[in-house]
């Protein structure tokens, strides 16, 4: 009965992880995600470009640093998640939540963020050329040039 009770704890207490390591995997493999959870994963440096990440979870993941030329994000929740310094120049990043989401010094030429939710997305220094912004929502967005826009509050 102790050891039962012991084992319910460290289940109960162990923290569970965000993301399934067969979806690293796979995006690996394939530069399919399509519906994933790669909450809290650490892509930080890789080269993740044409990957399809549509519809998928990827709040808190870290893309630091990564290559992501090219690579979808339509209708994923990306809450959160560190994208400085990425290259996500010719990306769709369409219908998508962003909230609270890093861009500081990220190439965002020619990528389209159309109909998504950048709400307290820092865009400092960011590269913004070609860049599409339609329907976007901005509130306590900071702009590349360091100014907050609140226009979709």
């Amino acid at each position: 009965m102790k050891l039962m009770s012991l084992i319910a704890g460290i289940v109960i207490v162990s923290p569970a992880m965000a993301f399934d390591q067969i979806y690293i995997d796979r995006l690996f493999e394939t530069k399919i995600c399509h519906h994933c959870n790669l909450s809290d994963a650490d892509l930080s440096g890789k080269d993740l470009s044409g990957a399809d990440m549509s519809e998928a979870t990827l709040k808190g993941t870290n893309y630091s640093g990564a290559k992501l030329v090219g690579t979808w994000f339509t209708r994923s929740r990306v809450q959160g998640a560190n994208l400085g310094n990425t290259d996500l120049s010719n990306s769709l990043l369409d219908n998508a939540n962003f909230t609270g989401a890093n861009f500081k010094d990220a190439n965002l030429s020619n990528a389209k963020f159309n109909f998504s939710d950048l709400s307290d997305v820092d865009l400092t220094g960011a590269t913004t050329k070609d860049t599409s912004f339609r329907g976007v929502k901005f509130c306590n967005t900071t702009m590349p040039d360091g100014k907050i826009n609140n226009s979709g509050c």
